[in-house]
């Protein structure tokens, strides 16, 4: 019997938000924002590869059970993916459209790219449409590679694969990173260069958490989790000061996920607050939704008046469009067209076919095996 795990939920929440503030920090001059808040994303790919693995990581065993994967992960991804890419032009764009003074849309090239969800494999080596959209165009082709090699795979072999291409990953993510990161004190800052070496090494750490679930049971006790708590902002903060640091952020984060896998403890009940369960359930839609106003919010607050009052008006309604628009967009675009796409797919699984897991959200933490 599969329950819902609702701290992983919670814990998908705290990483969207922090990825927020981040933003928010990085196109104004409010004090005190999370400076490294960036490496929350590497805890997003951990967590996506614990949680798909513990859904589908013995349930791939044939070519359909992969195509039905395959559809609904894209499913899951494409509707807000494109739509926010539509957004980021439109609102980005917008005070060309109003003065008359031209047009801000991609090329060709860059088109393509989005609607293909390739924007993030450093096909084209610059950034473009929504600026938080190249990890979400990784992790759709990385749940590719996980399928290719969990079809009917022996857990050994999917093991051993997991472990490869980690440390792959992360060496990859090293090489690429290491000898210019630390004077700009962004260590494993890799988006749309290399990011999906970022991508591979976090979700495969996930997945071998996931395999070793039940050894990783005894690290739920209240004294571990505490700990795991205090090394993340500890490691974010430390990550400045010691650049070389942020390299480890999949490691600790995969830590912090194996203190939550009991869902039970001092840090789990945090996480299962309301407020965090809310966060987590819209934390897609919030990260790439808030992204859409990080151009013109940059316009305002780095360019405009340097008093604290104008730079929290700022702030502040850049938190509330955000906000407002997640909400918007998990609502009316995220659920309705998920929902529709599964039904598609499974419209057209055999009826024998045992059913694969439906997780909160889709893979925000739910139906996760305890």
């Amino acid at each position: 019997m599969h329950r819902t795990n609702r701290s992983l939920e919670g814990l998908r929440g705290a990483a969207a938000l922090l990825v927020v503030l981040f933003h928010l920090g990085q196109v104004s001059h409010v004090p005190g924002v999370i400076r490294n808040g960036y490496l929350a994303v590497d805890l997003f790919f951990v967590l996506s590869g614990f949680v798909i693995c513990s859904a589908y990581g013995e349930r791939l065993e044939t070519g359909h059970d992969v195509w039905r994967f395959v559809v609904r992960r894209f499913g899951r991804l494409w509707p807000l993916h494109i739509s926010t890419a539509v957004l980021f032009y439109v609102i980005g764009g917008l005070p060309l459209i109003l003065t008359r003074s031209g047009v801000f849309a991609p090329t060709g090239a860059e088109a393509l790219s989005i609607v293909t969800m390739t924007q993030g494999l450093s096909i084209v080596i610059h950034s473009f449409g929504n600026p938080n959209a190249w990890s979400t165009s990784d992790e759709f082709y990385v749940y590719l590679l996980f399928a290719a090699i969990s079809l009917g795979a022996r857990r050994h072999v999917q093991i051993a694969f997991a472990i490869a291409f980690a440390a792959v990953g992360l060496a990859i993510a090293i090489y690429v990173d290491a000898g210019t990161c630390i004077s700009n004190r962004h260590c494993m800052d890799l988006a749309s260069n290399f990011g999906w070496a970022r991508c591979i090494c976090g979700f495969f750490i996930g997945v071998l958490i996931a395999f070793s679930r039940e050894r990783l049971r005894s690290l739920g006790t209240p004294r571990i989790q505490v700990a795991a708590a205090i090394c993340v902002p500890a490691l974010m903060k430390g990550a400045y000061a010691i650049p070389l640091l942020a390299f480890a952020a999949p490691l600790v984060f995969g830590t912090l996920i194996a203190a939550l896998i009991s869902d039970d403890g001092p840090l789990a009940t945090l996480l299962q607050a309301r407020p965090m369960q809310y966060l987590g359930r819209t934390s897609y839609a919030m990260y790439l939704s808030h992204a859409v106003f990080v151009m013109p919010l940059a316009e305002w607050l780095l360019h405009g008046n340097y008093r604290i009052g104008y730079q929290l008006t700022g702030a502040v309604a850049f938190l509330f469009a955000s906000l407002t628009l997640t909400h918007f967009m998990h609502k009316y675009v995220e659920i309705p067209f998920r929902d529709r796409i599964y039904a598609w797919v499974d419209s057209r699984t055999r009826e024998n076919a045992a059913p694969l897991l439906r997780e909160c959200s889709d893979d925000y933490g739910r139906r996760v095996e305890n």
